[in-house]
């Protein structure tokens, strides 16, 4: 929770107070590895903090699936279009290892909003962030090998390959594991 104290207070410019009243709003669920935060279909009405474990985001269609996020510790996690419009989300959020989250509902987190116009610049952050980390990915995808969008992602989530298998860091690229691995070995001979 220093984390997150740290962002109110240090980051965002928010005082004790507005981490006090967003910290007794939150709530905590555990989550066993392979099970489901939201699934494709329903509304999300939340927006948690992981403070521990991994959990990834996917959209599916009729050639498999495809990841799209990842969420690790300290990080704000939610199928966020469908938190902000209140309709069904296209995506899965699922648990690649035991996981536990603080979350606070939508009508908690408006109605703080609503209490007091400091907690936009919450609201604001945690905006910021996906749009930046979306941009960073598709950009990715017009304008970068394979072996450049591997670092990006080894910067956009430290330490993400001890944490994610590599068949999910390859869908999160775009490539097939095999040439995962094949960029893998020529970036270390390379070196």
């Amino acid at each position: 929770m220093e984390t997150l104290r740290a962002l109110f207070t240090e980051t965002l410019g928010l005082k004790d107070i507005h981490f006090e009243e967003f910290h007794k709003e939150l709530r905590i669920k555990n989550v066993k590895k392979k099970d489901f935060l939201i699934q494709e279909g329903s509304v999300c009405d939340f927006i948690a903090i992981v403070i521990s474990g991994t959990l990834r985001s996917y959209v599916q269609n009729k050639d498999g699936e495809f990841n799209n996020d990842f969420y690790l510790e300290n990080s704000f996690m939610s199928a966020y279009t469908s938190f902000l419009t209140q309709m069904p989300t296209n995506c899965n959020i699922e648990a690649l290892t035991d996981v536990e989250i603080y979350y606070i509902t939508h009508k908690q987190f408006n109605a703080l909003l609503e209490k007091d116009n400091n907690f936009l610049k919450l609201a604001k952050y945690i905006s910021d962030n996906y749009f930046i980390r979306k941009c960073k990915r598709e950009t990715s995808f017009l304008k970068n090998s394979a072996a450049e969008r591997l670092e990006m992602i080894r910067k956009l989530y430290p330490n993400i390959e001890q944490k994610v298998p590599q068949y999910h860091i390859a869908s999160y690229l775009g490539i097939k594991p095999e040439s995962l691995s094949r960029i893998k070995l020529l970036t270390y001979i390379n070196k």
